[in-house]
């Protein structure tokens, strides 16, 4: 009998950094974010918030009400997260489809998708959080 064979078989670690583990690592932590969200009863009252400029400034910041929208959106009330923050279905849909995007190009054998258009995808997305913050605060529509 061979040492190994009674002993529990170790995995290679280098099985943890395959593109397919991360691609189920990740998907599994966001739909845990998901269920923890769906679970999630926020509070109404926006004293304890974490934002400095709203503690500082008395004022909301561009990401304002964006967890509460995940929150709205993980429960299917898409109203209030588009009140809480449009951005939410947006961020929620991109996320949504890269993931997708990325498990149809490891099923195909593809090599990981290059990451050029990311850095892209982020300035739309800043310049968006931006006019959505800058509409919101002209309107009075920041969520309390």
């Amino acid at each position: 009998m061979s040492a190994r064979a009674g002993s529990v078989a170790r995995q290679d670690p280098a099985a943890w950094r395959s593109p397919w583990t991360a691609w189920w690592v990740l998907g599994l932590t966001a739909a845990g974010a998901w269920v923890a969200l769906r679970a999630w009863t926020p509070l109404d009252d926006p004293a304890p918030g974490m934002c400095a400029l709203r503690r500082i400034a008395h004022v909301g910041c561009a990401t304002c009400g964006l967890t509460r929208a995940f929150g709205a959106l993980a429960k299917g009330d898409l109203g209030a997260a588009l009140a809480y923050h449009p951005m939410a279905l947006v961020l929620a849909g991109e996320a949504a489809a890269a993931w997708t995007a990325w498990g149809f190009a490891l099923a195909r054998g593809a090599p990981a998708p290059e990451a050029r258009g990311v850095p892209r995808a982020l300035a739309v997305n800043a310049l968006a959080f931006v006019l959505v913050w800058v509409a919101r605060l002209v309107t009075n529509t920041l969520p309390v």
